[in-house]
C-alpha cells in the first residue's frame, strides 16, 4: 500500500489524533506532577529551614557552635548552608563569609543564589534567617541539588513513559489503517466488478458488524433492490412487447386489407379500427408512465386531510352509469366520515380502478358493494379506515393474488375481457405512496378487495 494513501487512512488519522490527545494528556499530567513535586519539596524545605532557624536563634551559644560545627562536619556532598554572624555582621561561624544582602531576615525561607566558601561558584538554595536576642543572625540553608535531581528524574520518566505510549498507538494505527485500506481496496474492486455490469457480485463482509460492515450490507441490499427492479423492468418489457405486439398486428392487417379493398369506405373502416387500437396502445403506456410517477414519493408533500367516505361516494356516482348499463348492481353502504392524511384525487382513482375491475368482470345480474368502515390495523394494536369493494364475479384465486399487483398480469380466464393488466398495480402504487396496503380477499365466488388506510386522522387534523 503507498505511503500517502497509509497516512490518508481513516483508521491512522484516527490514530495519529489519539496519539496527540495522548501527548498533551500525559504533558498535562507530568507537567502537573513536575510542579505539585517542585511546589512540595520547596515549601518542606522552607518549613523544616524555617523552624531549624527560629530554634538555633534562641539556642546558647556553645549549642549553637557545636550544632552548627555538626551540620557542617555531616555535609558530605556541600548542599548545607549554616552560618552565625553577630551583631555587627561579621562571622562567627559557619560556611559563609558574609551575610547575604539581599537575605530578608524575617524568618522565612527565600530562594537565592549562594556561593559557601568550599564551593566554586554560586548555587539556588533555600536559605531562612533568623536573629538571636543579642542582635546576632543564624543563617541555614540547603542547596537545590536535591530537588532539581528530582525534577530530573520526573522530566526523563515523562519522556520515557511518553515515547513507548505514542509509539504503541502510532503502530497500532498503521496496523489498523493497512487493514482497514486493503478492505477498501477490496471493495473498491468489487464495486469496480459491479459497475462493469456483474449485478451478482456483492460487497465482502467481515462479521465485525463495524461501520464499513453496515455500508456494506445496506450496500448489498441496495444492489438486491437493483436488480430486483431491474427484473420487474425487464419483464415490464417482456410484458409490453408482447401485449403491444398482437394490436400492432391486428392494425398492421386491418390497414393492409384497407388498401387492398377497390372502395375508399373498406379503407376508412380499417383506419377507424387501427386508431382504435392505437388508442388502446396509448392508454397502457400512459397507464405505465402514470405508475412510474406514482412511484415517485415527491408527491407525498401536497397530502390532506382527506374523507374517505366521500371517496367512496366519487367513485359510485362515476361507475353507477356504467354498472347499470352492463346489468351489474352497484350499491354504496352508508357510513360515517372516516378521515385519512393523502391525495383525495389519488385516492379517487384507486377506488375508481377497483369499481372498474369489479364491473368488468362481474357478470350480468350479479352485485357490486361499496364500502368504508374500519377494521383490526395489520399490527393488531387497533383499527384503522378501510374502503372495500367486493363483487360477484370469477374471483382470484389465492395462488395469484401476490402476481395480480404485477404490471401488465392478467389472469388466464379474464383474457377475454378488455383490459391491459394495469389496474391493480396502479392501484398498488397510489397505495404504497400513502403508506397503506392493498388487501386482496374472496373466494371463488366473488373478489374483495380492500384498501387499508392505517391509523384514522382527526378531522382537524
Amino acid at each position: 500500500m503507498p505511503r500517502i494513501d497509509l497516512f490518508r487512512a481513516g483508521p491512522f488519522r484516527l490514530a495519529l489524533g489519539f496519539a496527540t490527545a495522548l501527548s498533551v494528556g500525559m504533558l498535562l499530567i507530568f507537567g502537573f506532577i513536575y510542579w505539585q513535586t517542585s511546589e512540595v519539596e520547596t515549601r518542606r524545605m522552607r518549613r523544616d529551614l524555617v523552624q531549624e532557624a527560629a530554634l538555633a536563634a534562641q539556642t546558647r551559644d556553645d549549642v549553637l557552635l557545636y550544632q552548627l560545627q555538626v551540620r557542617i562536619m555531616a555535609d558530605y556532598h556541600r548542599v548545607t548552608v549554616a552560618a552565625w554572624f553577630d551583631a555587627d555582621g561579621k562571622p562567627r561561624y559557619g560556611n559563609l563569609d558574609a551575610l547575604p544582602p539581599d537575605l530578608p531576615i524575617d524568618d522565612s525561607g527565600h530562594r537565592l543564589d549562594i556561593q559557601t566558601n568550599n564551593t566554586d561558584r554560586p548555587e539556588p538554595a533555600i536559605v531562612a534567617a533568623a536573629r538571636r536576642p543579642d542582635g546576632g543572625v543564624v543563617v541555614l540553608g540547603r542547596a537545590m541539588d536535591e530537588l532539581l535531581a528530582l525534577q530530573r528524574v520526573v522530566a526523563q520518566t515523562l519522556i520515557m513513559g511518553l515515547l513507548p505510549a505514542v509509539a504503541l498507538v502510532l503502530a497500532s494505527g498503521i496496523v489498523v489503517g493497512a487493514r482497514a485500506r486493503r478492505r477498501v481496496e477490496i471493495m473498491q474492486q468489487t464495486i469496480g466488478r459491479i459497475m462493469g455490469g456483474d449485478l451478482r457480485e456483492r460487497l465482502p463482509l467481515s462479521g465485525n458488524r463495524d461501520a464499513l460492515d453496515q455500508l456494506s450490507a445496506r450496500v448489498n441490499q441496495m444492489l438486491d433492490r437493483i436488480v430486483h427492479l431491474l427484473d420487474e423492468i425487464r419483464a415490464v418489457g417482456d410484458n409490453i412487447a408482447h401485449d403491444l405486439r398482437t394490436p400492432l398486428s391486428v392494425m398492421r392487417a386491418k390497414l393492409e386489407r384497407g388498401l387492398a379493398s377497390p372502395g375508399p369506405g373498406e379503407l376508412r373502416r380499417g383506419a377507424e379500427a387501427a386508431l382504435a387500437d392505437l388508442d388502446k396502445a396509448f392508454a397502457m403506456i400512459t397507464a405505465l408512465l402514470r405508475i412510474a410517477e406514482l412511484e415517485d414519493s415527491r408527491r407525498q408533500a401536497g397530502f390532506t386531510t382527506v374523507d374517505l367516505t366521500e371517496v367512496a361516494m366519487e367513485a359510485f356516482d362515476l361507475y353507477e352509469p356504467l354498472a347499470e348499463a352492463k346489468g351489474v348492481t352497484l350499491e354504496r353502504e352508508e357510513a360515517e366520515p372516516l378521515f385519512v392524511v393523502g391525495d383525495r384525487d389519488l385516492l379517487i382513482e384507486a377506488a375508481a380502478n377497483l369499481v372498474d375491475n369489479a364491473v368488468k368482470f362481474t357478470p350480468e345480474g350479479g352485485r357490486i358493494v361499496i364500502r368504508t368502515h374500519m377494521a383490526a390495523t395489520e399490527e393488531g394494536g387497533g383499527q384503522g379506515p378501510v374502503l372495500e369493494v367486493s363483487d360477484t364475479g370469477p374471483g382470484i384465486p389465492v395462488a395469484e393474488r401476490a402476481a395480480v399487483i404485477r404490471r401488465l398480469y392478467r389472469l388466464d380466464k379474464s383474457r377475454h375481457v378488455q383490459g391491459n393488466g394495469l389496474g391493480l398495480s396502479l392501484v398498488q402504487a397510489i397505495a404504497t405512496l400513502h403508506g397503506f396496503r392493498l388487501v386482496i380477499g374472496g373466494g371463488e365466488t366473488g373478489a374483495v378487495i380492500a384498501l387499508a388506510c392505517g391509523t384514522p386522522q382527526a378531522q382537524g387534523d
